[in-house]
């Protein structure tokens, strides 16, 4: 497998340890690849324009652009 480093700054490191403990994931490497899993999905889903409305009964829904 290959291997890939890269710098990230401090709020994106923030970003990958907090969804580490939401996705129950213990490396960066890991939540990169739940949150391709989730975009593949999103992207699967999105209207004719390209957004997605996510939302449930205890929180409002939040209309998100997944192009530009």
């Amino acid at each position: 497998m290959a291997v890939t480093s890269f710098d990230v700054d401090e709020r994106t490191a923030e970003l990958l340890a907090q969804l580490q403990k939401t996705f129950g994931v213990k490396t960066n490497a890991a939540v990169i690849r739940k949150a391709l899993a989730l975009a593949n999905v999103a992207s699967r889903q999105a209207d004719a324009d390209n957004t997605i409305t996510i939302g449930s009964d205890a929180k409002p829904a939040v209309k998100v652009s997944l192009a530009g």
